[in-house]
């Protein structure tokens, strides 16, 4: 869990909850194929969806094959009911 200085360095990639945010369509078909790993997926906070949707489409169309290495990953930890990695929280 993070604290404001923590999210302070990623905050362009996270934003904030009532922010506009691009969610390509191809990462939700690939989490769209399993109904419990969506559903698990969209349980997760705003925040993190966030961050995990950037860390996928960091790498750009040049490397697709290291978005989709990526995403696979989200797809196996989410499958397990997992967070991992930055872990942003708001400020309570």
């Amino acid at each position: 869990l993070m604290t404001d200085a923590g999210i302070a360095p990623i905050a362009d990639q996270i934003g904030s909850p009532t922010d506009p945010w691009d969610f390509p369509d191809w990462i939700k078909k690939e989490l769209k194929k399993d109904k419990e790993v969506w559903k698990t997926f969209l349980a997760f906070p705003i925040l993190y969806q966030r961050l995990k949707i950037g860390w996928i489409t960091e790498p750009g169309k040049s490397r697709r094959e290291e978005s989709e290495r990526r995403l696979r990953y989200l797809v196996k930890m989410t499958g397990q009911g997992k967070m991992y990695g930055t872990i942003p929280i708001p400020e309570v």
